[in-house]
């Protein structure tokens, strides 16, 4: 029975088995496609999880089958702080505090607001949310906190003062100090001879200032561009010692998710030279086409940009090596690994979301 599977998803998700809930759920979307409850408990998983992309797509279903849900809205909320969208959260959460004047969530993500604006401080953002604090309650496990309230016109002294002080707060440095041990050594030849067969050919200069920009990224947790430039080295005529330590560098990076990925290429510039791109994290919206399921992995084509119908910007064979309910037609949006076999321009999923309303 449906309401069957919906209370097992909850005592999933009140046991924190976010990962069972979402397996659970994934796999009744069609049963379910008009039902707010069920978006707004698999949004509120894949938020738990940390998976920003599928949270918000759920969770807009969500809202559009039941419109002012306050604890829908709450959800969208902490996906754009956690984002780093604090204008979008910040207009949220005013919206809650109309709806529902004594709406915990709400009343922290402002005071969050204010407090990081009058501290000049981004990193309270960034390290704040999605915080437990700030997110719906769990489903039938309802806590009762009296907090003072926080009204509209108060809200609106928060605004003003967030907006005033947003382009002033600093951003975030990252580092990673055992990357500096790793260096090119001047006793030790920068290039080859001849350098036939490079896809790319640089001077001395030039490779050390690709070694240079690759470590630079990675100490500013900058991944992706790190092994761009890690694949220009590869790819050119520089000497084996010099692939040898950008290898090396290669092992820093880290798989990202929907909540960390940064610096993704737009599908022109990859598919102009994927072999530059190899190994790198791009996120791609489309339709899926030709889809296969197989026993161990789902096999299906990316009509990349044609999410709407509208322009279709290349065909990407795509690998996913998990189950989800996934057919013709589906819009989607791909979390995925780039793989330059050959030269040929081909996906590995990292995570995957249905884009609703797009069919």
């Amino acid at each position: 029975m449906p309401q069957d599977i919906l209370q097992r998803a909850r005592g999933l998700y009140r046991r924190r088995r976010f990962s069972h809930a979402i397996r659970l759920l994934e796999s009744q979307i069609f049963r379910f496609r008009e039902n707010p409850d069920f978006f707004f408990l698999l949004g509120s998983s894949c938020l738990r999880r940390g998976d920003l992309g599928g949270a918000e797509s759920y969770l807009k279903r969500a809202d559009q089958l039941r419109p002012q849900d306050v604890p829908t809205l709450t959800g969208l909320a902490a996906i754009h702080l956690k984002r780093g969208a604090a204008e979008e959260a910040l207009a949220i959460w005013l919206e809650i505090t109309e709806l529902a004047p004594a709406n915990r969530q709400a009343a922290r993500g402002l005071e969050l607001l204010r407090r990081s604006a009058a501290q000049d401080n981004l990193q309270l953002l960034r390290d704040s949310g999605p915080s437990e604090r700030l997110l719906p309650a769990l489903p039938l496990n309802p806590r009762v906190v009296v907090l003072p309230l926080v009204g509209v016109a108060a809200a609106g002294l928060l605004a003003a003062a967030f907006v005033f002080a947003w382009p002033h707060l600093p951003r975030r440095t990252f580092t990673r100090p055992e990357i500096q041990s790793v260096f090119l050594s001047s006793t030790q030849p920068a290039l080859t001879s001849g350098g036939a067969g490079a896809q790319f050919v640089l001077s001395e200069k030039q490779v050390q200032e690709a070694f240079a920009r690759t470590k630079r990224y990675l100490l500013q947790y900058r991944d992706n561009l790190a092994l761009r430039e890690i694949n220009r080295i590869l790819l050119s005529n520089a000497s084996p010692y010099v692939k040898e330590k950008a290898g090396l560098l290669a092992t820093f990076v880290r798989q990202p998710d929907f909540t960390t990925i940064r610096d993704p290429f737009p599908y022109r510039e990859v598919a102009g030279n994927p072999r530059l791109y190899s190994g790198c994290f791009v996120v791609w919206t489309g339709k899926a086409a030709n889809v296969q399921t197989g026993p161990d992995k789902i096999v299906f084509d990316l009509l990349v940009g044609y999410a709407s119908g509208e322009e279709l910007q290349g065909v990407v064979p795509v690998t996913l090596g998990f189950a989800v309910e996934l057919e013709n037609g589906y819009g989607v949006e791909v979390l995925g690994k780039v793989e330059a076999a050959d030269g040929a321009l081909a996906l590995t999923v990292v995570s995957l979301h249905r884009l609703y309303g797009i069919q």
